[in-house]
Parts: structure tokens; sequence; C-alpha cells
């Protein structure tokens, strides 16, 4: 007979069975609801501003002209982390021109978000949406999900992060929609219970102590 996982272990075992059903449903067919490039962006928003000038608010207004690229991440998202050294690259190269923005949007609490930067830094722009509001606008729970927007607020790509080179930006800068590969059906989750799963593991608090982040 299996011995029973220690009570210490249950949460963690009740969560990885709660992220498999939550996260197990990707959509068979890309939803018509699905950001498109050549939509109008949906608004920009943020309920916590982690790592921005000032106390931006993020209306159009304070980046009009400018390419911004949206990156969707969390931190329980393997993938996600795994692409930080890839956006940090190109956020380097862009670094000194005014024309593009990176923005990385997550969706859990400051508290823990703050101490995994600790371990896992993102030269970005850093907000928190932890009301889902862009998550959703932008169908953006199939992370890591890129979206990268024109000067003029148009949406010229939805990608996987991993594949936004500079070329790509630099055809977004010049006015163009650059040639991208169209994210699979398997990208896209069931918005209610995906959003479901994000809330529940956004409100876990970061471990007590000065343990890092894994």
């Amino acid at each position: 007979m299996k011995k029973r996982p220690p009570s210490a272990c249950l949460p963690a075992v009740l969560m990885a069975l709660s992220a498999a059903i939550a996260l197990s449903q990707p959509l068979k067919e890309v939803p018509d609801y699905a950001l498109k490039a050549g939509q109008l962006a949906p608004p920009l928003h943020a309920d916590t501003v982690l790592k921005a000038p000032g106390d931006l608010h993020f209306l159009w207004s304070a980046l009009r002209g400018r390419a911004i690229i949206l990156d969707f991440w969390a931190s329980w998202c393997p993938p996600c982390i795994s692409g930080f050294a890839h956006v940090n690259a190109l956020v380097k190269h862009y670094r000194g021109n005014g024309a593009v923005q990176f923005i990385a949007v997550g969706h859990e609490n400051p508290a823990k978000i703050s101490w995994f930067l600790k371990s896992h830094p993102i030269n970005t722009w850093i907000v928190l949406d932890t009301s889902l509001i862009m998550f959703r606008s932008y169908t953006a729970f199939g992370i890591p999900h890129g979206v990268i927007i024109d000067r003029n607020g148009v949406v010229a790509a939805v990608l996987n992060p991993s594949e936004i080179t500079t070329d790509i930006i630099d055809a977004v800068l010049k006015g163009r929609l650059p040639a991208v590969k169209p994210l699979p059906p398997e990208a896209y989750f069931n918005p209610e219970t995906a959003a479901e799963y994000f809330k529940s593991v956004g409100r876990e608090k970061p471990p007590a102590g000065n343990k890092s982040a894994p």
C-alpha cells in the first residue's frame, strides 16, 4: 500500500492537482475573440506598479508614440522564467531607445512577486494585473504570452515572447506588420477556468524567512 503524503505536503499536492485541472483545458480552435494583429489594442491596466517611472497609470497618452512589448507571465510558469534572459537581452539592445517600451504583466500579489524578483530579475517595467482585466482583454492566459503594440496603439503581433526578435521589433518601428507564426489553439485556454486558477495561486504569500525563490 502506498503511503499517504504527510499533511505538510497536502497543500502542494492539491495545488498541483488544481493546476493540472485548470490548465489542462487548451482550446481545440483559436477562439474568435482572441486578440489579433491589426486590432486596436485594449486599454492598459495595472492594479499595482512595481517597477516603472513615478505613479504611471498606464493611460495611452503616457506611452504615445512608442512601440510597446507586453510579456504576460507568472512566477509558477517555468517557460516564463526561462524566457527572462531573452527578454532582458532585448531590453539591453533597445536601451536608450525611447521608441520602445517593454512591460512585464504579472497577476500575483505584490509581496510574492517582490520576493520572487530578488532571485529572478526582469529588466522591464513590471505591473501586476491582479484583477485579470488585461489577461482577459488580451486573451493572455496561455502564458508565456507576448503582444507587440505599434506606435498608433494597434496590435502588431501576438506571439510567444521567446519568438520576439529585433527584426520583428524594428519592422513594427517602421510601421509594418511583421510576419510571425500565429499562436496555435493550445496556446489558448478556457478563460473562466484559467481565471479561477490564476486568482487562487495569485493570493499565495511568499514563504516565511529568507528562503529565496527556486
